[in-house]
């Protein structure tokens, strides 16, 4: 599913690949079900119907008001099953109720009885399912669920939970609703009597997403799937449930200590280590309510790594954790420094951790002592133990210390850039990337800078392509990288052989965006975000080969995007992605949690959205947008700049 057009995928070697089938519509498809190997109907938003007879390869398009000769306003059309190769049914939410159809001619005309439950059920239908041509069932919002023994002639009426997204009966008897409770985690119910009585099933632990179908293909084997890439298995006929998900995570920040020996981490506190190369990948750690977000790697033993807690979408305070026996065990250390950002140590023991403001160890991390209040700090590089720079968030400056971080002072790159990333390879040359605008225009562009002098001058790169680049990273004077990638646009991977002033493209991974670019040495390079994906030929022209251990990784989860443009006066625009419907909230907070308004709370339907943030009332800073959806919660940062 997809906003403003529809995906239909067709597989001929049992599901090993897909191919996209052209069906001439628009309207995004929501189920698909197939009589035999040439006949099938899908169906989806607005009311769309398509049949094809020839396997796929041509389809008759029809809305479904056109088989009534009137106007039915219909939203959706969720699910469709058939009884034999003539009888069909067709169930979804429309402006009328009672929104069941019913075939007898293998989906050549469908039939719809708006008297056939009173009073009237207006709320949506999700799922249909039948044991046999006469018994079956149809799950529905607002704890519908719906009983025939007639075929489909008449419907009993009953009462389950809150939102019933699928049924799925193995006999008369035996059945099973899965749905979703507003503000509780997902259910499985089972009954053992037809439907009379229902028992929730307490042995499984749903703490994210929906479950949305529930199929079984016989007696005892079962599956229930949903959103966030949920799938559950059942092999005792729906009395325990064991998940199958592969989760999936967002990495932050990735270090090697040769070419073999390795971590990545990232969000829901995922720790992976590697000592192929990244052939493949151990996770020695993971805490979903953490997010680790730089690393400092000393050797194949001594890893130092730095973030955030939360706890329910909100900020508690900062985490340290290291190891030094290789991460078979972490030291977990908590505080209320604020979020930590980055690391960055010149030498063994002496380093510096930078967010809400600055910290300085000269014990190799053991104990950490305040240098500054400056907030709001991303990245910290220093060459040596007397000088480095710190950036901060989506400022025009760096700032600079030549006194081991006692003193800083300002650096302007240029009054209409926005730094997002930054690198020197010794105290002179240095390179900036980020997003500006054109003063004339005030069209947002890509910019890298590059300085041959510490910082104190800066000159932009011309011809660079277009993107923004959250990473930026040389291996010596002449050979570098640039990565990034925003909001619904593909990641982008560039590089440089002659310092910066000529840039080419590279094929980059397949991927939202680049968060981090890091090499090795100038054949072997990692790029990280939604996946981790390696280069052994410094990325060549043909570019970045996925890596193993996230190769075809889709994601299925919802998806909150940084806003744009960032930082914005006084508006900005935030988008996000449904893989389902739900009830979905953003609500904006200042930095020290409090809320500052709501921009959404309402129910949605899957798709892609975009909303805008006017903040023309409120105070120049940082402030957090978090989306609820479901289960789902995400916070992301924003700068008012005025």
């Amino acid at each position: 599913y997809q906003s403003n057009q529809n995906v239909l995928l067709k597989t001929s070697d049992g599901g090993t690949t897909w191919v996209q089938v052209k069906t001439d519509t628009t309207l995004p498809l929501i189920a698909v079900y197939f009589v035999d190997k040439d006949t099938g109907i899908a169906v989806g938003e607005d009311g769309v119907v398509i049949r094809t007879t020839d396997a796929g390869n041509s389809w008759y398009i029809r809305k479904m008001d056109n088989y009534f000769g009137g106007y039915l306003d219909i939203f959706f059309l969720n699910a469709i099953t058939f009884t034999d190769k003539n009888t069909g049914f067709i169930v979804g939410l429309g402006y009328y109720g009672n929104e069941i159809y019913k075939t007898t001619d293998c989906g050549r005309s469908w039939h719809w009885n708006e008297q056939i439950i009173m009073p009237k059920i207006y709320s949506g239908f999700y799922d249909v399912s039948f044991i046999n041509k006469n018994h079956g069932y149809i799950a529905g919002e607002a704890g519908v669920l719906l009983i025939t023994t007639d075929g489909g002639n008449s419907w009993q009426r009953d009462s389950l939970g809150d939102n019933n997204n699928s049924v799925c009966f193995t006999d008369s008897l035996n059945g099973v609703v899965v749905g979703n409770t507003a503000g509780k985690p997902p259910y499985i119910n089972k009954t053992t009597d037809g439907g009379i009585h229902w028992s929730e099933v307490n042995n499984v632990q749903i703490a994210e997403g929906a479950l949305l179908k529930v199929r079984f293909s016989d007696k005892d084997n079962g599956w229930a799937v949903g959103g966030m890439g949920i799938i559950y298995k059942t092999t005792d006929g729906g009395n325990n449930w064991s998940s199958q998900k592969k989760k999936s995570y967002h990495f932050n920040s990735i270090y090697f200590t040769d070419e073999n020996t390795g971590w990545a981490v990232g969000d829901s506190g995922i720790i992976l280590n590697t000592t192929n190369g990244g052939d493949d990948w151990e996770k020695q750690y993971q805490n979903d309510s953490l997010i680790f977000n730089s690393l400092q790697v000393f050797d194949a033993n001594n890893v130092i790594i730095v973030g955030e807690k939360f706890d329910n979408g909100h900020y508690i305070n900062s985490i340290v954790v290291q190891t030094n026996d290789g991460g078979q065990s972490w030291q977990k250390h908590t505080d209320t420094l604020g979020a930590l950002n980055s690391i960055s140590f010149p030498t063994r023991n002496t380093g510096w951790i930078v967010g809400k403001g600055i910290y300085k160890t000269t014990d190799g991390g053991l104990s950490w002592q305040s240098q500054s209040n400056l907030f709001g700090l991303w990245h910290v590089q220093f060459i040596d133990e007397r000088t480095g720079w710190v950036e901060m968030l989506s400022d025009t400056n760096l700032y600079k210390t030549t006194d081991g971080g006692k003193n800083w002072k300002s650096q302007l790159i240029d009054p209409n850039f926005s730094v997002y990333s930054f690198h020197f390879v010794n105290a002179n040359i240095g390179w900036a990337a980020g997003i500006g605008h054109d003063p004339a225009t005030y069209f947002w562009d890509r910019y890298i800078f590059k300085t041959t002098n510490g910082g104190n001058n800066w000159i932009k790169c011309n011809n660079v392509p277009n993107s923004i680049y959250n990473s930026v990273q040389f291996i010596n004077e002449n050979i570098g990288w640039a990565g990034g990638g925003y909001t619904l646009y593909p990641s982008s991977i560039i590089k440089t052989t002659d310092g910066g002033s000529t840039w080419y493209k590279q094929n980059s991974p397949s991927t939202n965006d680049i968060s981090t670019i890091y090499f090795f040495n100038e054949s072997i390079g990692w790029a990280i975000g939604d996946g981790i994906f390696s280069t052994k030929d410094g990325g060549g022209i043909m570019g970045v080969k996925d890596n193993n251990y996230f190769k075809n990784n889709i994601p299925t989860q919802v998806e909150l995007y940084q806003n744009y443009p960032n930082p914005f006066n006084p508006t900005t625009i935030i988008t996000y992605r449904l893989p389902v419907s739900s009830l979905v909230t953003i609500k904006i907070y200042d930095i020290l949690g409090r809320e500052v308004t709501t921009l959404v709370n309402k129910y949605e339907a899957a798709g892609t959205y975009k909303v805008i943030f006017d903040a023309s009332n409120l105070a120049s800073g940082v402030y957090i947008y978090q989306l609820k959806s479901g289960d789902f919660v995400a916070n992301k940062k924003l700068i008012l700049m005025k």
